[in-house]
Parts: C-alpha cells; sequence; structure tokens
C-alpha cells in the first residue's frame, strides 16, 4: 500500500511540477485551463477523482514521510475539499474558477509558478 500511495504522490508531484512549467512559460494558457474548470460533470472528476488519490496517498504516506502530521491533516484536507467540489453545483465551481481566470494577470501566473514547481519536489522529498 505505502509503494502505491508513494506512485501516487510521484505522479501528483509531476503534474506540479508540469503545471507550474505552464504557469511560467504559457501563463495565457494556465489562465484558460483555469477558467475550463469544471465545465462538465466528466471534466470535474478528471480534475477531482486525481486529487482525492493524492489526498488518500498523503494520509497513507503520512507515517513514513519527513511531516506525518502535516501529510495527514494536508491530505485529509484535500480529501474533503476534492469530495465537496464533486457534489458542489458545477456552476459554482466554474464560476470562482472563472472569477479568478479573469482578475489574475498573466505575470501574477508567472511569479506564483515556483511555488508549484517547489511544491512538487517538496512533495516527493518529503514522501
Amino acid at each position: 500500500m505505502q509503494l502505491a500511495a508513494w506512485v501516487v504522490l510521484l505522479l501528483a508531484a509531476s503534474w506540479l511540477v508540469w503545471i507550474g512549467g505552464i504557469m511560467a512559460f504559457r501563463p495565457l494558457r494556465a489562465l484558460e485551463l483555469l477558467g475550463k474548470t469544471a465545465t462538465s460533470a466528466l471534466i470535474n472528476a478528471i480534475e477531482q477523482v486525481p486529487r482525492l488519490m493524492a489526498g488518500g496517498a498523503m494520509m497513507v504516506r503520512a507515517e513514513v514521510s519527513r511531516f506525518p502530521e502535516f501529510f495527514w491533516v494536508a491530505g485529509l484536507f484535500i480529501v474533503a475539499s476534492s469530495a465537496a467540489l464533486l457534489v458542489i453545483p458545477l456552476r459554482w465551481h466554474n464560476g470562482y474558477a472563472v472569477f479568478w481566470a479573469r482578475r489574475i494577470p498573466p505575470v501574477g501566473v508567472r511569479m506564483i509558478a515556483p511555488i508549484s514547481v517547489l511544491g512538487g519536489i517538496g512533495l516527493i522529498w518529503a514522501a
């Protein structure tokens, strides 16, 4: 079970690094993707099921991670928020995403890109 959880976290961390690269080098594309969040039940499921899996993997790996309490609490938050995003009306979720996609300037997206990259690298290190 630990190996499976580690693989899920490796994939999640890789995604964070990849999306950080998109944010850094193609900020308009990143904003476009943000605006498409929860545009259909299928897209919402494609977004939330991997988040649920990553959160669960954090909870499974908590006991062997470098930061057990953090992993448990963060994993629980990710699982709970993903579950909530699966059941709230799509128009609420999409509306929130579109609100921010229209307001965050491309330079702002570029400025926060390193957080995503470092978060992915940190996740691999801590897991």
